[in-house]
């Protein structure tokens, strides 16, 4: 017997609705991609030509004014890039796991892949958010308010640990995805028995 066949089995019907949901997700992943692939060319616009009063902000509330200058401004934009790597490459592997979702690739390996790194750079995120909190610390610019939020001269960094759901999301992420490799892993065993 095939073990393609048996690791791709013929889809019910109703999974017909879940492509449809897929798809949708997909686009909009897409979306969502390129437009933080688009704020991280701000971030560096913005760095190359610095203007006052004009910062770049992303999902996570940072405002690094433009009127940082020299190591600070350097600094700035490192920590901020830090928050949006892990964003960039988070929307990348779930469009790509809705796209496998479309294809009707439910337990595949390129699908187990893509959650795998998912729950890789959600995890990282976490870790990547203390760095880029770190770094503006060293840069001078701490945070004089809230021991949860650093913020600039100016403006807001809502640098917060609510980063800690990424760490629980992505570390049980995963391990889901090591369940599904191994559940795919005794599929083909069985498959050669029969």
């Amino acid at each position: 017997m095939n073990q393609t066949a048996i690791l791709s089995p013929a889809l019910s019907p109703s999974f017909d609705r879940a492509r449809t949901l897929s798809r949708v997700m997909a686009v909009l992943f897409t979306i969502g991609f390129w437009l933080m692939l688009f704020v991280l060319a701000a971030n560096f616009m913005t760095a190359i030509f610095p203007r006052p009063n004009i910062g770049t902000g992303l999902e996570h509330g940072i405002r690094i004014p433009g009127d940082q200058r020299g190591w600070q401004a350097i600094g700035a934009l490192v920590a901020a890039n830090l928050v949006l790597l892990p964003d960039i490459l988070i929307l990348h592997h779930t469009r790509k796991l809705f796209f496998c979702f479309a294809r009707g690739e439910v337990f595949a390996a390129k699908t187990i892949a893509h959650i795998r790194a998912t729950g890789w750079w959600l995890t990282a995120s976490f870790f990547m958010g203390i760095a880029a909190i770190y770094l503006l610390q060293q840069c001078g610019l701490k945070n004089a308010i809230n021991p949860g939020h650093i913020y600039f001269p100016g403006g807001l960094i809502g640098l917060s640990m609510e980063w800690k759901d990424a760490l629980l999301i992505g570390v049980t992420t995963i391990i889901a995805a090591y369940v599904m490799e191994e559940a795919r892993r005794i599929a083909a065993e069985n498959a050669e028995i029969v």
